[in-house]
């Protein structure tokens, strides 16, 4: 019993000193050290929109009293990557919420949204409304174009269309998104499209946002069939209208 305790320790001292050995890892770079992923001039432009938003305070809570700002930087980290897409699409729902919510605050709990099925585009109507597909708040319609949106406030039924003018968008841009769509291109293709989106973004807020986008009200909107099964109906926002318990600290 001896001779297997001591060979056993010997092996734990072996196997320690081998692990101790080992390199160690370099640490990932953290992105806290710089905003590597978000443009310096997007910031400082003139009209990068950006939002107040309302919600309601916890899964079964009231309207919350304050409001949050969500920016360019916040819709690059939940979209992935930032790009021209993901500027146009603010930038035309930044002129919907301005026609829809006259003091600027966007109540995401009164809002549905149609868009088509885009990573760009899609994503931006999500986070900006709060809508989802899986609650029937989000419809996807692939006749409307990436950055092109019908925006309806519920308790109203107030609906408007909102979609790039197609003469602002770089001919240029086009041509090489379908090149590379084709197959046939370069890995220099992959660079040279996002320096021309990236310039054309850069164009985009640098100019009043109305010079970029069609607007219009839309009377007796039809909410078009939805393209996601039913998983149910969303909870959380049902109680934002509850009064205030007069004993409630607040």
């Amino acid at each position: 019993m001896n001779k297997i305790r001591r060979a056993f320790l010997v092996f734990l001292a072996v196997a320690s000193f081998v692990v101790t050995a080992l390199p160690v890892p370099a640490a990932a770079p953290h992105d806290d050290t710089a905003d590597w992923y978000y443009p310096a001039w997007l910031g400082s432009s003139p009209y990068s929109p950006s939002f107040q938003v309302r919600d309601t305070e916890n899964k079964y809570g009231r309207y919350t009293k304050q409001t949050k700002t969500i920016t360019l930087k916040d819709l690059i980290k939940f979209h992935g990557h930032f790009c021209g897409g993901l500027v146009e699409s603010a930038g035309a729902l930044r002129i919907a919420f301005d026609r829809l919510f006259a003091d600027g605050v966007i109540d995401r709990t009164d809002l549905r949204i149609v868009s088509n099925n885009s990573a760009c585009g899609a994503d931006v109507a999500s986070y900006l409304t709060g809508a989802r597909a899986r609650f029937g708040s989000h419809a996807i319609d692939n006749a409307l174009s990436e950055s092109e949106f019908y925006v309806q406030q519920v308790s109203t039924g107030r609906t408007v269309h909102v979609k790039l003018n197609p003469a602002v968008y770089p001919k240029e841009v086009k041509t090489q998104m379908r090149k590379i769509e084709s197959g046939r291109f370069e890995p220099y293709d992959i660079d040279r499209f996002q320096e021309l989106q990236w310039a054309y973004a850069k164009r985009t807020v640098n100019k009043p946002l109305a010079e970029s986008f069609i607007i219009r009200d839309v009377a007796d909107f039809v909410w078009p069939g939805s393209t996601c099964k039913d998983l149910g109906v969303r909870k959380d926002n049902d109680y934002k209208s509850v009064p205030q318990h007069e004993t409630s600290a607040r």
